[in-house]
């Protein structure tokens, strides 16, 4: 009963609104009440649904969502490259380095492997892609890193990059050698008498 008689109040206040719009309406244009004048400190309403407009854009609009598009992107390829595991090991690197050091203060270690897990350096690297790479660029990555010729690329990856690092050392060592060599062969002239102008060579 109480629901019925609730439905039919709201029939009641429906037909009231409505004859009072057909009363206005009835009296032609030159009867249309003016809209009242907003009061004093309150914020007109158009404002405040441009504000709410321009907030639902900033968030669900097309630039949001394709800024969310090419985050999803960045992501993907970080994950297709190993940019996690390239994390971790920055992180052994580092832990390796502290745990060598005597002067850090005791349980720091703990607290340092305790907070990184907390932070991602996938997350740290998203705006660095995104700076860098245009969706396009993104794509044609993605695609490449997920044929078969990318994934063998990837996956040979770590082999390359022992060797290469091999590589560099032994260049090093070469070039540190033929250095050593030039340094002693300028002392060595500089050493030698200089000739004067007529002496037999």
């Amino acid at each position: 009963m109480r629901s019925i008689h609730s439905l039919a109040s709201w029939r009641w206040c429906l037909l009231a609104v409505l004859a009072v719009g057909c009363a206005h309406s009835s009296t032609g244009p030159a009867a249309v009440t003016p809209e009242p004048a907003p009061r004093a400190g309150a914020a007109p309403v158009d404002t405040n649904t441009a504000e709410a407009r321009a907030l639902t854009d900033q968030m669900f609009g097309p630039e949001a969502q394709a800024t969310k598009r090419k985050q999803q992107k960045v992501r993907r390829l970080m994950a297709l490259t190993g940019a996690e595991d390239t994390g971790r090991q920055m992180m052994d690197m580092m832990t390796g380095h502290f745990e060598k050091s005597s002067s850090i203060p005791p349980g720091f270690m703990e607290k340092f492997r305790e907070v990184a897990q907390r932070e991602s350096i996938v997350d740290m690297l998203v705006p660095v892609y995104m700076k860098h790479f245009s969706e396009e660029d993104l794509d044609a990555a993605i695609t490449f890193h997920e044929s078969p010729a990318g994934r063998r690329f990837l996956a040979a990856q770590p082999r390359v990059m022992e060797e290469a690092k091999e590589v560099g050392e032994q260049w090093g060592v070469r070039l540190a050698e033929k250095a050593l060599r030039a340094l002693v062969d300028e002392e060595e002239r500089k050493a030698r008498p200089a000739r004067h102008e007529g002496q037999e060579l």
